[in-house]
């Protein structure tokens, strides 16, 4: 099932199948409830973020992290429960209940900001692949560095652009245990016109399609 075919369901029913993540059988029907879930909410999200860091002193690169780390939370611990909001419409009260995370997210994420990075702040978008040839390998490796190589540019080949950016950038820079430089993302999302839950999901798109080729076609 697509996404796009849940955009209709209602709230109450996309939060239903959200829970059924951890059902290996049912995953992929949460994982799209849950696309179509973000993509109702997170513009109102997104606003109420920059509100509440604003008024705590901090900028709209905390606010994006903020907003996608409550999503984060949220497919982890579905937990809203209309009979016990105060709102008069189902997604009213979902709106609060994302509100109420955000809240409550923020602290971890200020105090994040005080931590070693690993970053040195001139990190860019990367565009395209680094030609096989400049890639630093030994020459015994060279021939399955190769394969695996092409292998994942036709993958990358078969997405959009917008995919082949985001995993290039995360390929490049992402460190275990980090998440993307504030700068580095900001970048992505204004040259992609993308919010970071959107960047997030192509991201992941673009991670699967590769593993897919790699097991199909790695072997044979």
């Amino acid at each position: 099932m697509s996404w796009k075919e849940l955009e209709h369901e209602s709230t109450a029913d996309l939060i239903e199948y959200i829970r059924w993540y951890n059902d290996p059988e049912l995953k992929e029907t949460a994982e799209d409830a849950f696309r179509a879930f973000c993509f109702r909410f997170q513009l109102d999200l997104a606003k109420k973020c920059e509100v509440i860091c604003t008024n705590l002193g901090f900028g709209k690169d905390i606010a994006h992290d903020l907003a996608y780390r409550t999503f984060e939370r949220f497919l982890k611990y579905p937990r809203f429960d209309f009979a016990k909001s105060r709102s008069k419409d189902f997604d009213t009260g979902v709106r609060i209940y994302l509100y109420g995370i955000a809240q409550r997210l923020l602290l971890n994420l200020a105090k994040e900001q005080d931590q070693f990075s690993p970053y040195s702040g001139d990190e860019g978008i990367i565009y395209e692949l680094i030609p096989v040839e400049d890639l630093p390998v030994k020459a015994e490796q060279r021939k399955e560095v190769t394969a695996r190589y092409e292998l994942i540019k036709k993958a990358l080949d078969r997405l959009g652009p917008k995919h082949k950016i985001i995993y290039l950038t995360y390929q490049r820079y992402q460190e275990k245990g980090f998440k993307l430089p504030r700068h580095l993302t900001e970048k992505l999302r204004t040259e992609l016109g993308l919010t970071q839950a959107t960047i997030q999901f192509y991201k992941k798109e673009a991670y699967d399609k590769i593993q897919e080729y790699l097991e199909i076609y790695a072997s044979k």
